[in-house]
């Protein structure tokens, strides 16, 4: 552990060594752009706190499967404490599998790769329904349940209550007035968000994401996005800055007292699927961006996966050498969150007290953008999403350093 920390000093002395020497190079010359750089701690979906938004929470898949259970067996599992057993009962019931693979995972924490006739293998062996199940836990295991197959659980798709509070998280995004529309925390009309709509009411939502929460327990260890603003003459005003996101290669390295560590060094993933750039302006400290297409690194304990985000801006207070804070508001394609979803399983179900097919046929009812043009179907719902980040330096690759353009 001891070298591993020097080698992380010393990258960060000699990240910190380039910088001074271009200080000193520039010497008594004209003021020169600068750039700032950022590690995301945490990105989350963003909840206003406000106790009559939900008529009820919504229910869990356990919740479901409770109230089909006959009066005697119900009230033999309903008990809180029972809830583990009440779990088991229903894996059993509704033949949920959970099978190992015999893969490790791959490199620092990603999906392990299963070709289709592997797959197949694992179905035959474990009784698996043909063409059903999906690889979790970064591929060290194959499951079958209502989070990977939520069609073959229709039951489970009641109980979801929506969000119906005036107050969201969000900007206007399209540019009309609706029915629809929330008004935000600092009292701004049209906020388009219908993922809140969607989400709002369940356990994970209402209690850990109101940014005075969630600042706090949600960290994006893995793989943080990284900002990069350059171009900027001025950070307090400047009409012209270039913005780019990147997923880091390493994880978040931590202070002794587990909080995120400032100016630490962190690579560059050269996964062009994870970069995005665009034009943006700065206004009393304030990043404003246009709008452009995203894809951020989902990778946490046993999900690899990615939140893609449609005609994205980024909305963020700046303070060199500090923090960055703000929210990326766009549509988050449904794509995305479904696979979030599948790769939660039933695991994540059961820790987070939410049912998949619920919480999917919820967002594909709310769905408001980007219609397929066979189905007419809205393939993306509007969205809030918030973050909050650290100073960083950026080590990139030759090939990253030349552009994000593929």
């Amino acid at each position: 552990m001891k070298d591993i920390r020097s080698h992380g000093r010393d990258r960060r002395v000699a990240a910190g060594l380039l910088a001074m020497g271009s200080m000193m190079a520039i010497g008594a010359s004209a003021p020169q752009q600068q750039s700032f750089s950022f590690a995301l701690t945490n990105v989350y979906v963003a909840a206003y706190e406000d106790e009559k938004a939900c008529r009820a929470p919504s229910l869990s898949s356990s919740d479901l499967f409770l109230k089909t259970l006959p009066p005697a067996e119900r009230a033999k599992y309903e008990a809180p404490d029972k809830v583990q057993e009440l779990h088991k009962l229903m894996g059993q019931r509704l033949g949920f599998k959970m099978v190992p693979t015999g893969k490790p995972s791959g490199s620092n924490g990603s999906m392990a790769q299963l070709s289709e006739a592997e797959q197949e293998a694992l179905r035959q062996k474990y009784h698996i329904p043909k063409g059903k199940g999906t690889a979790a836990f970064l591929g060290t295991r194959f499951a079958y349940d209502s989070c990977t197959n939520p069609e073959d659980f229709p039951f489970m798709e009641k109980g979801n209550e929506d969000y119906r509070g005036p107050i969201a998280y969000g900007i206007d995004l399209d540019g009309r007035a609706s029915k629809d529309d929330y008004v935000s925390p600092d009292q701004k009309p049209g906020v388009d968000n219908q993922l809140i709509r969607a989400v709002g009411c369940t356990f994970s939502t209402r209690d850990f994401g109101t940014p005075k929460v969630a600042d706090e327990v949600i960290t994006s260890m893995s793989s943080p996005t990284l900002v990069e603003v350059s171009g900027v003459d001025d950070p307090v005003n400047d009409d012209d800055v270039t913005v780019r996101l990147y997923a880091s290669a390493n994880p978040l390295e931590l202070s002794g007292a587990g909080k995120p560590l400032a100016w630490a060094s962190l690579d560059v993933d050269p996964d062009r699927r994870f970069m995005a750039e665009t034009k943006g302006k700065i206004r009393n400290r304030e990043l404003l961006t246009e709008p452009f297409d995203l894809r951020l690194r989902l990778r946490e304990q046993i999900i690899d996966s990615y939140r893609e985000v449609r005609q994205a801006r980024i909305q963020a207070k700046i303070k060199p050498g500090e923090a960055i804070e703000g929210g990326i508001y766009g549509y988050h394609t449904l794509a995305s969150i479904e696979d979030n979803y599948h790769q939660s399983t039933q695991v994540g179900a059961n820790l987070t007290r939410m049912s998949c097919p619920a919480l999917i046929k919820a967002v594909r009812r709310y769905a408001d953008a980007f219609p397929d043009p066979k189905t007419g179907r809205n393939t993306a719902i509007s969205s809030a999403l918030r973050f909050k980040g650290v100073p960083v330096f950026l080590i990139k690759a030759q090939q990253v350093a030349q552009g994000v353009q593929p």
